[in-house]
């Protein structure tokens, strides 16, 4: 086993080393733009410029600082960490390494330094600064331990400490990020949860906790370790959270590093995430099953990946997405700054990207270590780099502009308005997917139900095309009712009489083989009695086995390009929300590949274990057993190729069920070959079925670690002979 795992691991790190330079030129070269959008999957597509920097701050300008201890005045500023623009466009940064709170005013000049408030001690790393629509702000005042709430001219209010509560898990108070509800609720950072405070100072609960799900550990530790194990048994934590925001629509919005659910929620009343999710996290028994099969069922359709931000830089190496702050405008446009890439990212009111830029640096547009990100009223959005030591303002282009006009103006129920909108994005750029997702739901919502399944197909928008599909589907049901109930009950009759001439037709075969003795298995009579298989497994591997010689070997090669036929045929004919893959991505010798490789890797693999245990079975009864597993297969997909033209993304889980069922069929065929052609019991297939499938695992790790080798060895020869070239040629 060690030796096997040994293998594994130097496998595994030669198809690293072998596939990351071609990689890392790939995407390399999908990098180059400066203004882009992800393609789930599909690496970065390029869009015309959407922020341009405008201006960048770096000190008080004509200020003079009026910090009371003269040796400390400075202009410039000095690690802030926090910004805030209130409605006014007034903005204020938190210049924690200079302890204090600049206010700028719309014109983006220095009108006010605050370094606490009158009787209350100086300010010392201020990390969180926000102001109210009063005025007053109220700063997370971190080292002091403390809120402090001052009026709009710098005057003490109140200060927040430490609340008491029976929930307090004894952590030191060390605010950091804040944010003050239009009820008074003050919001604060804390860990894994967010806490609310009231304007009283008192504890009001924490908030927004993600749920962990559920841990088998977990249960096994509090059901049988003792008080000691329990002491030192590692308590599992949800994610924390990094950075919070108030938007206008009452919401909180949030960063953490939830990779589960997402990175980026909308938090309602109740600490609910109405955000895009990646997936639900549970907390039941039951989840892990639930997850499971919804996952299976799910897998039928080409369901894009999708996740916040991106999980490689551009230099193709991964990372946690690490959002460190978020602001939203009066539109519900998100915006999140990432730390690791330096990249900023904007999505619109569903979750879906609208533009990515910036990046690591000190050129203009580029950060050292972006803290805080906020949006003005114009649109225009401001980055505090804290090492740089600057704000970066970024304004909007016109192609940006449209976008967020487009996408707000559906939301307010103006469809006809938002359609123009998107037909000037696409005008600027034609391969702005979201424009086509845009139009594809305006033309939804105008009841234009063929147009928009037309357009959102453009994209590969199924959830767009399934609207569309069920409500066009639900309009001709109506028009044509008669008809096609008609249409569906001669179908009916039509697939059981189907049905009954196969199941002749099988077992005509069946019987034949068995009867012509001294004959060789005929072509025809050698393909049904393989279906035949289906309906009477046992039976039909017994014969096999007792006339092992008289086997036709061109049967089970005619079984795998049948079955090869009808997954090419599938992937072109099935409906486009259940297809499994895009269209322009199927490779043929893929496919054929993904088909194959199991039935005929079984062959050996299934040989070499009876082989050493006792088994009567041959190498070619064995393949033919083998091959006749996707016999169900066949029969299961062919017809719901035709199917799943009336069917959408709505019934994908019914769906499933017939594309899960065709690979449990063909396990079970496997299991029933197993046991009667080597005469076993139950138990004793189960071993061998285990044992095969290990040595099959085995063959393809040695043949890919072949691969692999004579790839790198190739890869040797080609640079010999261009270093030789290059010194002697």
């Amino acid at each position: 086993m060690r030796s096997i795992k040994k293998i594994g691991i130097c496998l595994l790190a030669a198809v690293i080393s072998f596939s990351s330079f071609s990689a890392r030129v790939a995407y390399a070269s999908e990098n180059s733009a400066d203004n882009y959008v992800t393609r789930d999957g599909n690496g970065r597509q390029p869009v015309p410029d959407c922020y341009v920097v405008s201006k960048t701050i770096y000190n008080l300008g004509n200020f003079e600082d009026p910090n009371p201890d003269a040796k400390k005045k400075t202009s410039v500023f000095k690690g802030p960490r926090d910004l805030f623009i209130d409605d006014n466009d007034n903005v204020f940064i938190a210049d924690t390494g200079n302890n204090r709170i600049v206010m700028l005013n719309s014109d983006l000049e220095t009108v006010n330094v605050f370094y606490g408030p009158e009787g209350a001690g100086a300010f010392k790393t201020p990390q969180g600064i926000f102001v109210d629509n009063d005025g007053d702000m109220y700063v997370a005042d971190t080292e002091n331990h403390r809120i402090v709430h001052m009026g709009s001219e710098g005057e003490l209010v109140e200060i927040f400490s430490n609340p008491e509560s029976d929930l307090a898990t004894g952590e030191v108070f060390s605010p950091s990020k804040l944010i003050v509800n239009d009820t008074g609720y003050i919001y604060v950072v804390r860990g894994e949860n967010i806490m609310a405070i009231d304007g009283n100072g008192t504890f009001r609960g924490y908030y927004g906790q993600t749920n962990i799900g559920f841990n088998l550990s977990d249960v096994l530790i509090r059901m049988f370790a003792s008080d000691q194990q329990k002491l030192f048994a590692t308590k599992r934590l949800a994610s924390s959270y990094i950075n919070v925001a108030y938007g206008s629509d009452g919401k909180i919005y949030a960063t953490s590093l939830e990779r589960e659910e997402g990175e980026i929620k909308k938090l309602n009343s109740v600490g609910t995430n109405t955000y895009r999710k990646y997936k639900t996290v549970g907390n039941s028994f039951q989840n892990p099953i639930k997850k499971w099969w919804n996952k299976a069922m799910k897998s039928v359709v080409a369901g894009q990946s999708f996740k916040f931000g991106e999980y490689f830089d551009d230099d193709f190496n991964y990372i946690e997405p690490i959002f460190t702050d978020i602001c939203v405008d009066n539109n519900g446009i998100v915006t999140v700054i990432e730390q690791l890439n330096g990249k900023v990212y904007q999505y619109d009111q569903d979750g879906r990207m609208l533009v990515a830029f910036g990046g690591l640096g000190e050129k203009k547009g580029t950060f050292s270590r972006s803290s805080s990100i906020e949006v003005d009223s114009k649109g225009r959005i401001y980055v505090l780099d804290q090492i740089n030591n600057n704000i970066q303002i970024f304004e909007p282009t016109e192609f940006i502009q449209n976008i967020h006009d487009a996408t707000s103006t559906y939301n307010n129920g103006n469809y006809q308005e938002s359609y123009e909108l998107w037909k000037k994005v696409l005008a600027t750029d034609e391969n702005y997917d979201l424009a086509h997702i845009g139009i594809a739901r305006a033309l939804y919502k105008q009841g234009k139900y063929k147009e928009a399944m037309k357009e959102a197909k453009i994209v590969g928008d199924r959830d767009t095309y399934t609207m569309a599909f069920d409500e066009y589907k639900y309009e001709v049901l109506r028009a044509h009712f008669l008809p096609i109930v008609l249409l569906a009950l001669a179908i009916v009759i039509a697939v059981i009489f189907l049905i009954k001439m196969f199941a002749k037709k099988a077992n005509k075969g069946y019987w034949k083989f068995l009867t012509e003795k001294n004959k060789k298995m005929s072509v025809g009579s050698g393909i049904m009695y393989a279906f035949n298989v289906i309906l009477h497994p046992v039976d039909a591997y017994a014969g096999i086995k007792y006339n092992r010689d008289r086997i036709n070997p061109l049967v089970p090669v005619i079984i795998l390009g049948l079955a090869y036929v009808v997954r090419v045929a599938y992937l072109y004919v099935v409906h486009f929300p259940l297809a499994s893959i895009e269209t322009k991505n199927i490779n043929l010798w893929l496919e054929l590949v993904k088909l194959w490789i199991v039935p005929v890797s079984w062959i050996p693999a299934s040989f070499m274990a009876t082989s050493i245990s006792g088994g009567e079975s041959k190498m070619k009864e064995i393949a033919f057993a083998s091959v006749s597993s996707l016999t169900p297969y066949i029969v299961i997909t062919t017809p719901l190729m035709f199917l799943s033209n009336i069917m959408s993304k709505s019934q994908q889980s019914w769906y499933g069920v017939f594309e899960v069922l065709a690979y449990v069929g063909m396990f079970l065929l496997l299991f029933a070959a197993m046991m009667t052609l080597n005469n076993y019991s139950f138990g004793k297939t189960v071993g061998m079925m285990f044992m095969s499938a290990f040595l099959m695992a085995v063959m393809w790790l040695v043949i890919l670690l072949c691969y692999v080798l004579t790839g790198r060895m190739i890869q040797f020869v080609i640079s010999l002979i261009e270093e030789f070239r290059l010194n002697f040629l």
